[in-house]
């Protein structure tokens, strides 16, 4: 008898394997779904190197603006702060710059496109996008006072989790007078001629930690409340109203909100990854990840995880620390289109975030262009790097380019566990297994075996085989069959069918 899969669904990690429908995988590492079918994903380069005067030894932080006609990156690293405009890296360090240890401690915002962000030690900083000058305080930010996170909404700035002489507030938040197009605000102290002015969130337990907009509202996360804030505009007293929103859900960070269009968030919180629209809250993780989340995600640095949102691909990255580590190892990706989970392996990845990169230097020979006259949808000398916003990931020393055609080699797995095979009273085996796909990585695909007669016993492995374009004679008799299809290759792949020429053995 022949059993065929067809891999559709991305994997499921909650459930117990058995009682996973055929199109589920058990595992699906540095694959991606876009496809319909598990596919190799990209390569990688480094966009931003530590030598040479460039990076921070630890970027922490990254930031992409477009100000006075450049298009900068900002990288924020322990104890100091670089623009970086094309292949130029300027020192930009605030003066007095105290040293942090972990992502979270950088928070950033663009209010008319000018950056402003805090460490959560130093005062409330921005960047006029000049290379010679260095960061310095907000206009008129209050005297020995620091905030934990900082966010742009309509025409104001707010800063969130005070320290100031009266003491530390964590529920409270400041906000600035209204800023002029093209500028910061003037004022952050209240006057009936301006529009400062300041609140507590104190009906619900727990620090503010970030703040995203959502349509006309600016939502106010807690670890396990989400307050919305709106913008009234009465002098002297009801500038801004505010109120709870949810009881029941929070954050885990200060970058693990993202908007996810106009009228939705995605946030990890409360252990689950969350849709949210300002009313409802719906689970995208319940019986896929969300388990696997919780079990694997290091406690003492679960504020480190950060969310990255790939417009292009319409994938969402929720990266995390695992167990042990400081900053995150593994990323969860959800599929938006297709709502499907895969998994991606990160090396003690700082931060990720999106943005227009122009790391290559661009060939604008006449021989250079091997398109088609006729077909050639670019003008001339046009350059074709940095038009489109890409994924980039900050590690110890660089920051990597994602997804890129480089030929790199990449380590992809995906598994289907315990396959009862409609009956799991019967012992099975499998005398032959063919993998289908397409791609030229097809040449490096390897397979295993696993069997086992009880889900409370450990999976036996066999040894890994080659496979061959006819299939693979196999021999493999167990209660549940697994396997493993493994490809190391620098070529692309998609796998859309393993097929499995088995029989029934006999009761088990």
């Amino acid at each position: 008898m022949n059993k065929t899969i067809r891999p559709t669904g991305g994997h499921i990690l909650d459930i117990d394997p058995s009682e996973v429908a055929d199109q589920f995988l058990s595992v699906a590492n540095n694959v991606n779904t876009r496809k319909g079918f598990p596919s190799r994903v990209g390569g990688r380069r480094i966009a931003y190197p530590v030598s040479g005067g460039g990076l921070p030894n630890d970027p922490l932080h990254l930031l992409n603006l477009q100000l006075n006609t450049f298009n900068w990156w900002m990288s924020f690293g322990a104890s100091t702060i670089k623009a970086i405009e094309g292949t130029n890296f300027y020192d930009i360090s605030a003066v007095g710059q105290i040293a942090v240890t972990d992502s979270r401690e950088w928070v950033s915002t663009l209010l008319n496109g000018i950056p402003v962000f805090t460490n959560g030690k130093n005062s409330l900083l921005s960047w006029n996008g000049v290379a010679a000058s260095p960061a310095v305080a907000v206009p008129d930010w209050p005297a020995a006072t620091i905030c934990r996170a900082v966010v742009a909404f309509k025409f104001h700035l707010f800063a969130l989790n005070i320290d100031g002489p009266s003491g530390v507030f964590d529920n409270m938040f400041l906000w600035s007078d209204a800023a002029d197009p093209g500028a910061l605000p003037a004022s952050w102290t209240p006057g009936a001629s301006n529009e400062a002015g300041s609140a507590f969130c104190a009906d619900t337990v727990g620090k503010l930690i970030t703040g995203v907009p959502l349509n006309t509202q600016l939502l106010l996360y807690k670890p396990t409340s989400i307050y919305a804030v709106e913008y009234v505009g009465q002098q002297p007293d009801n500038i801004f109203s505010v109120r709870c929103a949810i009881r029941s859900l929070g954050t885990l960070g200060p970058h693990c909100v993202r908007e996810l269009g106009s009228n939705k968030h995605i946030t990890v919180g409360n252990d689950d990854v969350v849709l949210f629209d300002g009313i409802n809250a719906q689970s995208i993780a319940e019986n896929r990840i969300k388990i696997s989340l919780a079990n694997s995600i290091d406690k003492t640095y679960a504020d480190n995880s950060f969310i990255v949102r790939d417009l292009n691909k319409k994938e969402t990255w929720i990266c995390i620390p695992e167990s042990g580590s400081q900053f995150a190892t593994l990323a969860h990706i959800w599929d938006e289109r297709r709502d499907t989970w895969v998994t991606r392996d990160l090396v003690t990845a700082r931060y990720g975030t999106t943005g227009l990169v122009a790391d290559t230097t661009d060939d604008d020979t006449w021989d250079s262009d091997a398109a088609a006259w006729d077909t050639d949808l670019t003008a001339w000398n046009q350059p074709s790097d940095g038009s489109i916003s890409s994924v980039l990931i900050a590690e110890a020393d660089k920051v990597q380019l994602e997804d890129t055609s480089d030929t790199i080699s990449v380590t992809s797995l995906i598994g289907k566990y315990d396959l009862p095979f409609d009956d799991d009273t019967q012992s099975k085996f499998v005398k032959r297994f063919y993998v289908r796909g397409t791609g030229l990585g097809f040449a490096d695909i390897e397979f295993r075996f696993g069997t086992r007669d009880s889900t409370d016993a450990n999976i036996t492995w066999q040894a890994w085989q080659t496979m061959s374009a006819d299939g693979a004679p196999c021999e493999a008799s167990a209660r549940y069959i697994s396997v493993e299809v493994r490809v190391i290759s620098d070529a692309g792949w998609t796998i859309n069918k393993l097929i499995f020429d088995w029989k029934y053995n006999g009761p088990f």
